[in-house]
């Protein structure tokens, strides 16, 4: 399924707002879209201030996200890159550590780049 290229500068937040998914570094630096590194399936996601609310009730909130959504096609350094499909595809990731998974929301990602 096609999709656009995920880089470093992509802005992101897990299901339970104002949760903020963030890259701390990425594992490549050398494969650019405009001045971001592009984001491969070795790189970790972190989530900061998620809203979980069942946190209150034992459940532990998000602390990171599982990206599912890679490329079959298109590889960095021999690993495969990360794709934001269109709103109506299948999640492209999963949050971690919730009791039922939830996709994150990528709020702005590169629009030129695409991948499959």
């Amino acid at each position: 399924m096609p999709g656009l290229l995920l880089h470093f500068g992509a802005s992101m937040m897990c299901a339970h707002p104002p949760g903020l998914v963030t890259v701390p570094t990425p594992v490549q630096q050398r494969v650019l879209v405009g001045a971001n590194p592009v984001l491969t399936s070795a790189d970790t996601f972190l989530v900061a201030g998620c809203s979980f609310p069942a946190a209150s009730a034992g459940a532990p909130p998000c602390t990171g996200v599982d990206w599912l959504q890679t490329s079959t096609r298109v590889f960095v350094g021999g690993l495969p890159v990360l794709l934001q499909p269109a709103p109506t595809g299948t999640a492209p990731a999963m949050g971690m550590g919730t009791p039922s998974p939830n996709p994150p929301l990528v709020l702005a990602v590169q629009p030129r780049v695409q991948g499959m």
